[in-house]
């Protein structure tokens, strides 16, 4: 490998990051909630002050409802260790209740730094694993430098953590190692140890855990219809004691008010608007009016469970590692759709397999990838950055062209089909949302368009990869080792 090739695409994604770092934050300057960056803050703050017991706990000095911590406890730990160093540089950072809404200039710097950081030590790992690792595309570097730049350089990932403010890096830095690393069978309890840290820093990677599951049991826990008990019980031990050892200090106390934390069900089917099956389905039919908040939970749960399943069966009966990252994005994007409770920006779960897929399927996997982000532009618009988004969108694309050209000759009619409907039907309303005045009557008009536009290629994807994971699912190889 180049490592100077690396270092130079590595030095150019920090330099694309530290860009999109200068724009104003999410609810800069908009009290009283002061939008995403002040939660990360405000979880530094009461991890810091407060006892473990109390950090989930509405009290007099964790109002749950200003931004209450609502992530695993992972999460809680990366806040009190941030939160401990900036009381160390200014207590005034993170002083308990006075603190809420701070906004000085070496603060907001200090905050920035701590996502660096976490792209660094986490995710930037993650990535050069992916591109050393030699079970995709074996012995083709001009594919492997595909979804090495995709990974570097995706807009989404780089604006939702260092634009809107998140550290979406470390959840999926972890989960991407556990990919690779569970198509390797001397790494698979690494990779179970991986994948544990990654759905203990957030939930949302619920959404890969059902296809890592059913590969890992089918690829190496399963031989001739006999379970291989030794490897089976192996990765149980591996992830329960991961887990327990995460969890150990709420364990001795009330670990049930953690739990009702992540899981939030009283929020109901959706809040903002989502490129999702059930807020697209609103707009004819006004789902929350019809049913009642139980019903809609079970429904969900009915649908998830019954659109992940055929991709279930299909990576159970023939594991190769195509069909896993096959499966990892239709069961992931199945979540995206059908599920209770998504947020905006939880598409970045389907994104990270289709990114591993990039030199595979080029032209589906950064025309899915465009989508995805213009599925979150209204949460873009919404914290201003829509300068940068067109700027990142548009050099991104250019990007996309340059690679895709190289692996294919020729573009299919479908695949042309895709292209032109990205640029004539959504570009006017990315235009609208930011230029035109909606009608008074309908003051969301715009936002729900470009929602029900991307749902919409995205329910056409997902049946393509079905179809796709379909034809390479014909049966169960008799070896475990997994093929192309």
């Amino acid at each position: 490998m180049n490592y100077l090739l690396f270092l130079g695409l590595l030095s150019s994604a920090i330099a694309m990051r530290w860009i999109v770092a200068r724009y104003p934050y999410s609810g800069y300057n908009k009290p009283p909630m002061f939008g995403d960056f002040e939660a990360q803050r405000h979880w530094m703050e009461i991890t810091l002050h407060l006892p473990v017991n109390e950090w989930y706990q509405n009290s007099s000095a964790n109002n749950l409802t200003y931004w209450g911590l609502d992530y695993p406890l992972l999460t809680a730990y990366h806040s009190y260790l941030c939160g401990w160093i900036a009381n160390k540089i200014n207590p005034a950072w993170c002083a308990l209740k006075a603190s809420h809404g701070h906004e000085s200039d070496a603060h907001k710097l200090f905050m920035r730094y701590t996502v660096f950081i976490a792209d660094l030590l986490v995710y930037y790992p993650a990535v050069l694993y992916t591109y050393r690792s030699d079970l995709l595309n074996k012995n083709v570097p001009t594919k492997r430098l595909t979804v090495l730049l995709t990974n570097l350089f995706y807009p989404l990932l780089i604006l939702t953590d260092h634009g809107h403010f998140q550290y979406n890096s470390i959840s999926l830095g972890f989960a991407l190692l556990a990919f690779i690393m569970a198509t390797q069978e001397k790494s698979i309890l690494l990779s179970a140890v991986f994948f544990t840290l990654s759905l203990n820093y957030k939930q949302m990677e619920l959404y890969h855990a059902v296809p890592i599951f059913v590969y890992l049991l089918s690829a190496y826990c399963v031989e001739q219809r006999k379970i291989k008990w030794k490897t089976f019980f192996s990765l149980g031990l591996v992830v329960i004691g991961t887990f327990a050892v995460i969890w150990l200090p709420v364990l001795q106390h009330n670990p049930s008010t953690v739990i009702k934390r992540l899981f939030p069900f009283e929020r109901g089917l959706f809040e903002d608007k989502v490129a999702n099956f059930w807020c697209t389905l609103n707009i004819l039919i006004k789902l929350r009016v019809k049913f009642e908040h139980e019903t809609l939970a079970k429904i969900c749960l009915l649908t998830t469970s019954l659109s992940i399943l055929p991709s279930c069966i299909m990576l159970f009966r023939r594991p190769t590692v195509r069909n896993f990252y096959i499966s990892l994005f239709n069961i992931s994007l199945c979540f995206y759709l059908f599920s209770f409770q998504v947020h905006e920006k939880t598409i970045l779960l389907p994104c990270l397999p289709m990114i591993l897929l990039s030199a595979t399927y080029p032209v589906e996997c950064f025309t899915f990838l465009q989508f995805a982000m213009i599925s979150v532009f209204p949460l873009m618009l919404k914290d201003n950055l829509v300068f940068i988004f067109w700027l990142t969108f548009i050099a991104f694309s250019i990007l996309a062209f340059q690679r895709f050209y190289i692996h294919f000759n020729h573009i299919s009619l479908l695949q042309l089909i895709l292209l032109t409907l990205c640029v004539t039907v959504t570009l006017p309303l990315l235009l609208a949302a930011v230029y035109i005045r909606p009608p008074r009557r309908y003051p969301d008009l715009w936002i729900v368009l470009i929602s029900a536009c991307s749902c919409l290629y995205f329910l056409s994807i997902l049946i393509r990869f079905h179809i796709y994971q379909f034809r390479e699912t014909t049966f169960k190889p008799s070896s475990t080792k997994k093929i192309q």
